[in-house]
């Protein structure tokens, strides 16, 4: 590719300026890469300028010569004369920050020029295509988000974005700062899920994870109808749901044995009384309404996750994210695929990077797993209870993680070391059978930790608060 003479000129006047005025150094290095120099010789000098400053000494001709001098690998022919050259060419102070922008954005633009060659000269492969598509995504991205910019904010900048913050808070009609979760108790503690926020519900099989998620899932979309607010940029609010392991349909079934309190199962549905089909009917309708979103794909990787929520953003606003789990997502092909705990390393620092993303910006709540350390600690008086460090192939889990939370049915304090359930319910007529699950809130990166008790009623997955009174002394532990 032919090199732009006055795209090169305003390179030779950046680099002159950094060789005379070290101090211009910090705002180049700040948004430039040496790979963005159309002249490969003028972006060794750059590197070599960054390699001396980040050494702590002297950036001008002679130390750059005198690196170079050291380092073959990085030599160029008549490397001395042209630095020279350059040098004696600026000897007076110029601005460079307008030259600095128009370099960068011509490397961009040159580095779109070659991706859309590449597009154009890819051939399909069919047994590869999700591969391929997400490879080219992720060049794209790559090149898109190459700007740098200084990321250093003053106090000043800080305090306003800060006030800004807390005059919403102020002028908002509702309490909580994030989306509710439809538990008192659960909002006294978080204060909503709050945009941004990576938060892991975590359980060993059974204990209702998915269940709990659905209940949170559909308190979120009933506020966003009972609010029926219109938002400053148009767009309509919703909740998104990614499940690896439900397909929709069942979902769906368990959300009408949420919403209306019924037994879903197909032996109790073909027994309905004509009050229970007129309530099946009516809370069938009722979710139809709910702006809820769900992809069952059952092979998502986390790069999936994030261009279909990017493509979400696009049209709505992203209020609740729910991921039904985390350990089913794929890393991208080929990234640490030896060493499994690396992978889920990979996936949740993205997860967190997705949630912070500007475009999206919402609560992600992620299931996991736990290991079976739990159920081996489980004879062990008062030893049986979820840690952060049973979470399953990774503590990168924890560290991303916003909120740590697990969920556990709360033993009969008369039956130490078992494993019954403790049914505080039982009705055979209607074949119920609900029992208390402890909320545990284990890591709160903004706030305190917390035992809050639930009701789970597991015939209809609905989950129900407890009194307060019974919450008030959990709290802390």
């Amino acid at each position: 590719m032919a090199i732009d003479q006055s795209i090169e000129n305003l390179e030779i006047m950046v680099i002159g300026s950094i060789l005379n005025e070290p101090a211009s150094l910090d705002n180049a290095m700040s948004k430039l890469d040496p790979k963005d120099f159309s002249n490969s010789q003028l972006g060794i000098i750059f590197s070599v300028a960054c390699a001396l400053k980040r050494e702590a000494k002297a950036v001008d001709a002679n130390s750059v010569i005198t690196y170079l001098d050291a380092h073959e690998e990085l030599q160029f022919s008549n490397y001395s004369q042209t630095i020279n050259n350059i040098n004696r060419q600026f000897t007076v102070s110029v601005d460079i920050d307008d030259k600095i922008d128009t370099i960068k954005e011509q490397a961009i633009k040159r580095n779109l020029d070659r991706f859309a060659s590449s597009i154009f000269d890819t051939k399909i492969d069919h047994v590869s295509f999700n591969d391929q598509i997400h490879e080219i995504e992720r060049n794209f991205m790559s090149i898109i988000g190459a700007k740098k910019s200084a990321k250093f904010k003053n106090m000043a900048e800080v305090s306003e974005t800060y006030q800004q913050r807390i005059q919403v808070v102020v002028n908002s009609k509702s309490e909580l700062l994030g989306v509710t979760s439809g538990y008192q108790d659960i909002d006294r503690v978080l204060n909503g899920f709050q945009d941004g926020n990576l938060m892991i519900l975590a359980a060993r099989p059974g204990v209702g994870k998915t269940a709990l998620a659905l209940n949170f899932l559909i308190n979120a979309a009933d506020s966003i109808v009972q609010k029926n607010e219109k938002s400053e940029n148009g767009k309509k609010d919703v909740v998104v749901m990614f499940s690896l392991e439900m397909g929709a349909d069942q979902l769906f079934s368990r959300m009408v044995g949420i919403k209306g309190s019924l037994p879903v199962k197909l032996s109790r549905i073909r027994n309905y009384s004509n009050l229970e089909w007129r309530s099946f009917n009516e809370t069938i309708n009722s979710i139809e309404e709910l702006p809820i979103l769900i992809d069952d794909s059952s092979d998502l990787s986390i790069l999936d996750v994030q261009s279909r929520l990017k493509q979400i953003s696009n049209d709505y606003n992203i209020k609740l994210v729910v991921l039904d789990y985390l350990q089913l997502l794929k890393g991208p092909k080929g990234a640490t695929q030896n060493n499994r705990q690396q992978e889920v390393a990979f996936i949740s620092r993205t997860l967190k990077g997705i949630a912070r993303d500007k475009d999206i910006n919402a609560p992600i709540i992620a299931i996991a797993q736990l290991s079976r350390a739990i159920e081996q600690r489980a004879g062990v008086k008062g030893n049986a209870r979820p840690q952060l460090s049973d979470l399953r192939e990774s503590g990168a889990i924890e560290q991303d993680a916003d909120i740590v939370t697990f969920l556990q049915y709360k033993q009969n304090e008369t039956l130490e070391g078992s494993e019954e359930e403790p049914v505080i319910q039982q009705d055979q007529t209607q074949n119920t059978n609900s029992v208390i699950v402890e909320f545990i809130i284990a890591k709160h990166r903004n706030g305190e930790i917390a035992n809050i008790n639930l009701i789970f009623d597991k015939t209809s997955s609905s989950f129900l608060p407890m009194p307060s009174d019974n919450n008030q002394n959990n709290n802390n532990q």
